[in-house]
């Protein structure tokens, strides 16, 4: 190669280079503007946690007194458990046992609610708005951690880096506040320790890890280099694994003495070998011969066939003396045995569970255009992400001075059937009588407009709007919905709007569920009473 060309390709480098670091920058910019979608004034990013009304009633205390999202007809998600276990990482709460479907279990996974709970200094609302910020956390630190692995330098290396960002089990535990995001980070800091010769620290990292999700101590197969055909040397893996073990050990036994024994839930999740992978298989076909073309579907294809692939991968190419590869290898092990619950679903829970796997997957795939096929099918799990940033909706929207949003907390009472909406519309049917209870903790009154359609659902009929019991708003609405606006003045404390018909809800068409009206669109400015304060 002569010195021109060298220099020529020297230039190229250095500009594609660039590119790349530009790309990796966007794509922080792009997940940071995809997690603000989520911030309310009112309740912060706490429908990042995916708390579920099935949990009206039984949550603890300190949690029903912190303003947060509650999703409608929904059980939420895990998150919802464990941010209860972050209010109270001691399990010293008597309430937890009835909040908490299977507290024995849940309290496993204690290391992330205790870091919530330090990062919000032990206040609940600190609290709660740090455990559903902790994934976002561990994501950007995530970010720059593979970096060792994949520097910014080519196309390749952001292909797999963006792989693993934004696959669907990173993006899923994001979404949901989980602790699959956060296990994956101390499994990758545990490996690089490794990595530079500091197996200590990699078995401390690995022993947290272990706090964080039970499943993670797999990854003490990346730490022991024994000779797979000579058993005398498995005694330094067993030592290893022992020694990460111990930490989750020790606190499983605080655990037994708090709540005593209990049927583990978690046994659920295995079975015979390939069976769940064979039956989500069977799942994704039949559905793909019903709705072949459901985004739905198709994206939960593409995602199994990627989770396939990378298994394929391990059991195909056996590499015992990588480290990284005996990782993966015993992560797509417990693949073989994942049961149907953790496959279930669109696209499933497999995503997150096997994150090592992934993040395995894509450090020891050769490079070069020959796996480059390989290296893009094993990362197609990343067309699932998309629907993980999708915030929630509702049929109203707050605006007015952000200090004051932050201290009104606005909750759905009564009838309300569920958010329907197309792209520029979002209403709610109700069956009779429906209000919003608006909590004013800003030691002052404020005044309130309301403004939004209105439209009934067969016949004309008259609906009144209330401030408590004072009437501030009388109607007749027909079918097609109409414009209203009335305002009042809100004292501090609880107030609730409601929305009343006398006549008779009707079923409409082959729908059963009981229909008198519908709101569209509502607005509600909020502002202080002037010279009254805030």
């Amino acid at each position: 190669m002569t010195a021109a060309t060298a220099e020529k390709k020297g230039v190229l480098e250095r500009w594609l280079a660039r590119r790349v670091r530009l790309a990796c920058f966007a794509c922080v910019a792009i997940f940071l503007w995809g997690v603000a979608q989520f911030y309310s004034p009112a309740t912060g990013f706490t429908s990042l946690i995916s708390i579920g009304d099935a949990l009206n009633g039984r949550k603890v205390a300190a949690l029903e007194a912190v303003p947060h999202y509650v999703y409608d007809s929904s059980d939420g998600y895990d998150g919802a458990y464990y941010v209860q276990l972050a209010l109270n990482p001691a399990l010293d709460n008597p309430e937890l046992k009835r909040a908490i479907d299977n507290i024995p279990y849940r309290a496993r996974r204690i290391l992330f609610c205790w870091v919530a709970w330090a990062l919000g200094l032990g206040q609940p609302a600190w609290v709660v708005q740090a455990h559903a910020l902790l994934n976002v956390l561990c994501w950007l630190a995530l970010a720059w951690v593979l970096l060792r692995w994949f520097p910014p330098t080519d196309g390749e290396n952001f292909l797999r880096w963006f792989g693993v960002m934004f696959s669907s089990g990173v993006c899923m535990s994001v979404r949901n506040s989980l602790v699959d995001g956060p296990s994956l980070l101390l499994v990758a800091l545990a490996m690089a320790a490794l990595e530079r010769g500091r197996r200590g620290p990699a078995v401390a990292v690995l022993a947290l890890a272990g706090l964080g999700k039970e499943t993670s101590l797999l990854a003490v197969t990346g730490l022991a280099d024994a000779d797979w055909r000579a058993p005398r040397t498995w005694r330094r893996l067993a030592g290893t694994a022992a020694l990460a073990g111990l930490p989750l050990a020790a606190w499983l036994a605080y655990v037994y003495w708090k709540f005593g024994p209990t049927n583990d839930s978690g046994l659920r999740n295995f079975t015979l070998p390939l069976s769940g992978l064979a039956g989500k298989w069977g799942e994704t076909l039949a559905d793909l011969a019903i709705h072949a073309r459901s985004p739905t579907n198709l994206t939960t294809l593409a995602t199994v066939v990627a989770l396939t692939a990378q298994f394929l991968f391990f059991a195909l190419r056996w590499r015992p003396a990588e480290a990284w590869w005996r990782v993966g290898a015993t992560f797509a092990v417990l693949l073989v045995f994942l049961a149907h619950p953790v496959w279930t679903g669109y696209p499933g829970a497999a995503t997150r569970v096997l994150l090592p796997m992934m993040l395995a997957f894509n450090i020891t795939v050769p490079r070069g255009r020959r796996w480059l096929p390989l290296l893009l099918v094993g990362n197609l799990t990343v067309v699932s992400a998309y629907k993980e940033f999708a915030p929630p909706r509702e049929f109203f929207e707050m605006h007015g001075d952000r200090r004051v949003l932050a201290a009104l907390h606005v909750e759905r009472t009564g009838g309300w059937l569920g958010l329907e909406n197309t792209p520029t519309t979002q209403w709610r049917w109700s069956s009779g009588q429906s209000g919003l209870r608006f909590r004013n903790t800003t030691g002052g009154p404020l005044a309130l407009a309301l403004h939004g359609r209105i439209g009934s659902a067969l016949d004309e009929r008259r609906v009144r709007a209330f401030a408590g019991e004072a009437m501030v708003w009388s109607e007749a609405v027909t079918s097609p919905p109409g414009e209203f606006r009335f305002g009042c003045i809100l004292p501090p404390g609880e107030t609730t709007i409601s929305f009343r018909t006398d006549q008779p809800p009707h079923h409409v068409g082959g729908d059963e569920r009981p229909m008198a009206f519908r709101v569209l669109n509502l607005e509600i400015v909020v502002k202080p009473v002037a010279g009254k304060g805030s």
